[in-house]
């Protein structure tokens, strides 16, 4: 399983995202590296110790246009294979502990993408203050955080779908993965996964001014983080916040396996599409009847 990521920095949490995605059944990385070589030294140095691959280099301005011609490069060569496709401080947490697990169920579903909303994380008191390297995120970023962004006064997207089945029709937005990568061809299930978003930490916060003042189409939102912190003490709010555990993924709804009802419904409508016409009509009439029969899962 191919990983691909568009880079620039992020030292201090890549070893730790390396070895996160590794666990999950990544078989290699694959880079788009953005910025001076002395920015992403510690990524050339774990190309001894990783299957990591370097696409593409550039040290030019950051802008989504760029990035995005970039990455579109890379998956035309890639068609015909499931992609995984994330930042440097992205971390997706998938419905089955497997990667590969993940993919045999949307498969059965004749799903090609699979949905991860963002949850920001925090750190206990929302300080921005991080140890050079952070090795377990999950544990020095304890705090979830749903509606961050709109805390802070900013309208930004949190969309992502970051696994997906890439072929002709594959394209990507400006901003990166907040879109259907694969357009009105896009498929989904009723998976869901959750990228936990390890942005609020110490370096993050010059990468903020640098887009604040830069021509990207989105450096309003860069401007709206900056412009919280400067009046609060360079804090993110943490009200509303909940600790992090899998349990509580799945109980607020933010991760999604598939239930059995999923399941039968799938194979009911392909049931449904070898019987003649009047019977199809009857077959899912009675099928919407026992729907609304049966008691709503809580």
């Amino acid at each position: 399983m191919k990983l691909l990521c568009h880079i620039n920095n992020d030292e201090d949490l890549l070893q730790a995202w390396l070895d996160y995605y590794r666990g999950v059944g990544v078989s290699s990385f694959h880079f788009i590296v953005h910025g001076a070589a002395s920015e992403n030294a510690k990524l050339f140095q774990l190309m001894k110790l990783y299957p990591i691959f370097i696409e593409d280099a550039y040290d030019d301005e950051f802008t989504g246009k760029e990035k995005r011609r970039r990455i579109e490069s890379v998956l035309a060569t890639w068609r015909g294979q499931w992609v995984l496709w994330v930042d440097s401080d992205e971390f997706v947490e998938f419905p089955y502990r497997r990667l590969s697990s993940t993919i045999r169920v949307l498969e059965f579903l004749k799903a090609n993408a699979l949905s991860a909303p963002m949850l920001q994380r925090l750190t206990q008191d929302g300080c921005l203050k991080t140890p050079e390297t952070i090795s377990d995120p999950f544990r020095h970023f304890p705090l979830c955080s749903v509606d961050l962004y709109r805390k802070m006064g900013v309208e930004a997207a949190t969309s992502k779908y970051p696994l997906f089945y890439c072929h002709d029709s594959t394209r990507i937005s400006n901003g990166g993965n907040h879109l259907p990568p694969n357009g009105p061809a896009t498929a989904l299930s009723p998976l869901q996964g959750v990228t936990h978003h390890f942005k609020w930490r110490g370096p993050a916060l010059k990468k903020i001014a640098r887009r604040a003042q830069s021509l990207i189409p989105w450096r309003h939102e860069s401007a709206g983080y900056l412009a919280y912190l400067q009046t609060h003490d360079f804090k993110v709010p943490t009200a509303d916040s909940f600790s992090y555990s899998r349990t509580e993924m799945f109980r607020r709804g933010l991760l999604k396996k598939a239930t059995i009802l999923n399941v039968s419904a799938y194979v009911l409508r392909r049931v449904f599409g070898c019987l003649p016409g009047p019977f199809q009509r009857a077959a899912r009439y009675c099928y919407r009847v026992l729907q609304q029969a049966l008691p709503k899962p809580e």
